[in-house]
Formats: structure tokens, sequence, C-alpha cells
């Protein structure tokens, strides 16, 4: 590696005393090293050939070889340097053709050192301005080369998001050195679980090597199966474009990512798969449906892969009416908490017995409404100093994406649960107050017979007044919210997988069978009818 403002210089002259003169020149104060001399031009070529100087000094006339054939010859090797020719007023035309054939320059014969040194400093300066110029080249190729892989991502980037021809993507494929074949692609969505959460307490830096470990291991998994292109997306996202593999199907490879990373990482990712492609042109339509694949993590807890061939291959979806939405937002209005849990929770069965897999677009729209009308309650009741936070709190979550379908129950049930207490808080009256505190203590009793006495003599009424208050605030007779709120409970336990009789003792009923008559009076169907109806191998297992 050559210093930069270090030029070196050859001499090759056939008369000594010139050689020996221009040796002695100061030129190490000029930053000039001397390389060599020669005394003819078959040996000076030798010299140049080995010694690759920067400037050659040279009498046009020599033996063996003249400066002007040893030019040609040092041109034809298309080695960059300055030649400095030496010429007598005879040799004028001889000098001229040199500077022609692309000489830097010529000095006749009698020269000073004055007029050597002057040439030679004009030629290292251009030689110095030719190495400036290699120099940014030079950076520039380097950076170009590492930019690379930023440059295919970008690209790619562009290629996933707009429909374009091999005639047109073919020159900058070619420009990028993109490995993968150019026909037959897979688009891969992979999606951080949870990373907002997980990555709340990170620095910039530790959130970007998750980043890099987790695009790494992904990369180099399934490099191990297909030629690949991974890069970063939007949201928690990367995206994996890949060619057909013989050994494993794309959502065999997507699961081993899953694997990998949960391995290796603290963090699991989601994974949608897009349908094979033949043509680039096609990729936009490989990554949409790895997209609305990913959609349907909702229905689960992550660290897995969907298919887009999975998917129901209708795209109608049949009209879910929430029945309960009017009774939802009438408690939320009385301010009960309590009350609107069981309501979600009536909800959530009723939406999970209608399909196992609704579009998940569908499904959140839903919820969306629900919130949205909740939301709108909490405004007219609440003093919005009071309920902003819990608003803004909760669009925070919901605007997470990643979160499953049970994360949305309960983000929304938080709101609701909470936004109940502000309204209770701001706009119950004190009879409704008195009501609503025998509820707590009624409800965390729920397993035996509580009667009206023992209720109206905890919040201190006579048992009239009592019954005649809890019919206005609530609706309903005692009897009626306590058999309400029994079968509510024995719906969840049910579903849990407890036992029939399990279940009857826990709410409160000595009989199974005067349950049973109860839970189907009120729900249309038996206890075991209803559990079987999320566990279809009970109803079998007590029929055996």
């Amino acid at each position: 590696m050559y210093k930069l403002e270090q030029v070196n210089l050859c001499v090759i002259d056939d008369i000594k005393s010139v050689v020996d003169g221009l040796l002695s020149m100061e030129w190490a104060g000029q930053g000039i090293t001397i390389a060599g001399a020669s005394a003819n031009g078959v040996d000076g070529l030798e010299l140049v050939r080995g010694t690759k100087p920067d400037i050659i000094i040279t009498d046009i006339r020599m033996p063996k070889m003249d400066g002007l054939t040893m030019l040609r010859a040092i041109l034809e090797m298309n080695y960059s340097c300055k030649v400095i020719l030496i010429s007598s007023y005879t040799d004028f035309d001889n000098a001229k053709q040199a500077v022609q054939l692309g000489a830097f320059d010529f000095v006749v014969k009698p020269f000073t050192e004055e007029d050597i040194m002057e040439a030679v400093l004009r030629a290292k300066a251009q030689v110095m301005q030719e190495r400036s110029r290699l120099m940014s080249v030079r950076e520039m190729e380097l950076k170009l080369r590492e930019s690379m892989p930023v440059l295919r991502q970008e690209y790619f980037s562009l290629l996933i998001s707009h429909s374009t021809s091999w005639e047109k993507a073919a020159e900058r494929w070619q420009f990028l050195q993109v490995e993968l074949i150019h026909r037959g692609f897979v688009v891969l969505l992979l999606e951080i679980d949870g990373f907002q959460e997980r990555a709340a307490d990170l620095s910039v830096l530790e959130v970007e090597l998750n980043w890099f470990s987790l695009q790494n291991i992904t990369e180099e998994t399934i490099r191990v199966y297909a030629k690949c292109v991974v890069f970063r997306g939007k949201n928690n996202r990367f995206v994996a474009v890949l060619n057909d593999s013989e050994s494993l199907s794309t959502t065999q490879i997507a699961e081993k990512c899953c694997k990998n990373i949960e391995r290796y990482t603290k963090f699991t990712v989601s994974v949608g798969v897009g349908g094979r492609v033949e043509e680039i042109s096609e990729l936009p339509d490989s990554y949409r449906q790895a997209d609305r694949a990913l959609t349907y993590h909702l229905f689960t807890g992550g660290n897995g892969a969907i298919s887009y061939e999975e998917l129901p291959k209708t795209d109608l979806q049949a009209p879910i009416s929430l029945e309960r939405k009017d009774e939802l937002l009438l408690v939320l209005r009385s301010g009960n908490g309590d009350r609107a849990e069981e309501i979600l929770n009536d909800i959530s069965n009723t939406l999970q017995m209608k399909s196992s897999r609704q579009n998940p677009n569908y499904l959140l729209s839903l919820y969306e409404e629900l919130a949205a009308s909740a939301i709108r309650i909490f405004y007219e009741l609440v003093p919005f100093t009071e309920v902003q936070p819990l608003i803004e709190r909760f669009k925070a979550k919901w605007g997470t994406s990643g979160l499953t379908l049970s994360e949305l129950e309960q983000q929304l049930l938080g709101l609701c649960q909470e936004g109940a207490g502000l309204v209770r808080k701001n706009t119950l009256s004190e009879a409704q107050a008195v009501i609503y505190k025998s509820l707590d203590y009624l409800n965390s009793h729920i397993d035996r017979d509580v009667t009206l006495t023992e209720c109206a003599a905890y919040v201190h009424l006579s048992v009239s007044y009592y019954s005649s208050l809890f019919k206005k605030v609530t609706g309903t007779t005692l009897t009626q919210y306590v058999t309400a709120e029994r079968i509510n409970k024995a719906k969840s336990m049910l579903i849990s997988g407890l036992t029939v009789q399990e279940v009857a003792s826990a709410v409160g009923y000595e009989e199974r069978r005067y349950f049973s008559d109860m839970f189907k009076r009120t729900t249309g169907m038996t206890p075991s009818e209803f559990r079987a109806s999320y566990h279809p191998e009970t109803m079998i297992a007590e029929r055996q």
C-alpha cells in the first residue's frame, strides 16, 4: 500500500553524467523517491515492470530501445505512469509524437535542474490528483459493497409492494447480486409476539441487537433448505422471500424458524405463509396472502406458522349480531362492572360457538364496536380529566399488533370494569350505591342460599324497602338475580371442564337434578349438553 503523498521516480538514459545529475537532485524534500535507474531502453522497460514507478524520465535516443519505442511498450502494459521525455531540438518532431501517444511532457536539451524539477512536480501533482480520484472511487465501491444487504432489502421491499416484471427487475437484480433464482417464490411474514411489551425496558441498542439476532436466526434457518432474502418490515415484523425447497414445505421451514427463535432468544414469532407464486411480478400477491394468514394468529398464542392454504376459501363472512350489546351498555351506564364482565364473557362464548375460525378482521371490528360504544358512554358520564387516562391506556394497548383474541378480550374487559367504576363514583345515587354494596356481598356468597333478610340486614334496610329498591335499581328480583348469577358462573365452570355435580355444588345447588332443571329452564340446554357444545368428548364419556 503506497503512501498517498509519496511518488516513485525512475531515470532511464544512456548518458551516465545525465543519470548521475538527475539522481543527485533534491527529490526527497519534494516527496519523491528514486525507484531506480537504467542505461538503455530494454533494461529500462524491465525496471519499469519491476518497480512500477509513478514518473519516468527518459531520453528519446538510447541504444537497444529508444524512448519512443519504450513509451509505446509502457502504454501497451496499460500501466498508469507519467513519462517525461528528454529530447534535443533535432528530436522535436519525435517529442511531439510522443506527447500525442501519451507522454506527459518533454524537456529540451540543454535543460536546467529547475526545468526538470518543474516538469516532475507537475507530473506529481497529476499523479496525486488521479490517486485522490481513485481513492474516492475505491471508498465508494467499498461503501457500496458494505451497503449491498441494505440495498437488497430496500429493493425487495419494493418488489413485494409493487408488481414488477422480470424484464424491469433483471438489471438491478443482477447489480445487487441477488442469489435467489428469479422464478418460484413464497413470502413469509414474521411478527414478534408481544414485542412492544417485552422490549419496553430495553435500550435502543439492545432493541437493535435483538432485531439483528432474530433476523439472522431466521435467515440461517431458511438457508439450510432454500435460498432467501430476509429483511425488516413494519410494525415489529420482518419478511422472508424464498425459493422452493426440495426437502421441506415452506410451512415446515417457517415452523423451524419459530422453534430456533424460541430456543436461542427470549422471543417468539408468529408466521404467516403466503402461497407459492411463479413470477417476480406476483410477489405482492404472496405477500398479501402471508399478511392475511398472519391475522389468524388472533386465535392462537403465537409461536407458530399459519399457511394461506389453510384458511377458509370463501371471502364472505357470515353476519354475526351482538345481541347483548345494548344490555352491556345499560349495565355500564349503571356502573355495574361485574355484570359487564358476565355479559362480555357470554358474548365471547357465543362468538366462539358460532365459528372456530371467523375472519379475524371481522371479529376484531366487532370488539372495536363494543369498545367504541363503551368509550362514548364513559365520556358522557365521567369528567374528561378522570376518564381520559383510562382511554389513552386502553388505546395504547389495543393498538399493539400481535395481540391474541384472549388478550383483546382482557383489554376490553379491563376498559369496561374500570370505566364502570368511574361511572359508579361519579353518577350513582345513594340508593344505587346501597344496592351495589349488597350485590358485592351477594356475589361473594353465591355458593350458598343468601336470603333477602340477610342482604337487607347487611345494608341496614328493612326487608320490604330493600326488596323494592333492589327491583328498582337492578330491574329484577333478588331470586332472579341470584339464579342468573349462578347460571352464568356455572357456564364458565362447565366450559372449564368441571363435572355437572362439581358445578352444582359450587354455585349453591345441593341437588344435581334441581340444578339441571334450573339450568335448562334458563339456557334451553341441560348442563351436559351445554358442556358438550364446547367439549364433545365429555358427552361420549358420560354415556359410556
